[in-house]
């Protein structure tokens, strides 16, 4: 069986025929040579010296810090067990007066500009042990599964006040603003 080729189909072929040569004459360059790119070893590399391996820092006592053992969110040196610091104990902190808090049906958005749209989460269930330990458990928008314990923060935006068997009271972090979720199932 022979392919018949119109006039235009030919010239397109015979373009396509000469990109493909040009395209593999091209790393080669002028001389035929290949460039230092696709050499394995190129010359400089060659002729540098081995470089020097300074043994005498073998002789060197070792460091003060014992590896594993520094605190990496700490700033100074590192403190030995026992040793006195040489600053004053930082102040300790003072808690926020308390907020107003407000309870808002899930798809409330609460007045306006009061901070970011809500976030939509499903109450899916909790779960608890002998020891009276509860988790709730939560669904973000995205399927992101989010759990967490009274005084937990979650989604770094939500503080879980209380786990209740059919819902979950959330405390929005920056405005205060308390939610409850009721429990869904699918």
């Amino acid at each position: 069986m022979r392919l018949k080729l119109n006039r235009r189909e030919m010239l397109l072929l015979a373009l396509v025929a000469l990109a493909a040569v040009v395209w593999l004459w091209q790393p080669f360059g002028p001389d035929g040579a290949a460039p230092a790119a696709l050499s394995r070893v190129s010359p400089e590399a060659a002729t540098d010296p081995i470089p020097r391996i300074d043994l005498a820092r073998l002789d060197e006592p070792p460091s003060d810090v014992e590896i594993g053992r520094r605190d990496l969110f700490a700033y100074g040196p590192l403190r030995r067990p026992g040793e006195a610091a040489d600053e004053a104990a930082p102040p300790t902190p003072v808690p926020p007066p308390p907020r107003p808090t407000t309870t808002a049906t899930p798809g409330s958005a609460g007045p306006p500009g009061s901070g970011p749209s809500p976030m939509n989460l499903r109450f899916i269930g909790s779960v608890g042990n002998e020891r009276g330990v509860t988790v709730a458990v939560l669904v973000t928008e995205r399927n992101e599964v989010l759990t967490g314990q009274p005084g937990d923060v979650i989604a770094n935006r939500y503080r879980i006040a209380r786990i209740g068997i059919e819902s979950v009271d959330l405390e929005d972090v920056g405005t205060g603003q308390s939610r409850r979720i009721p429990l869904k199932g699918d």
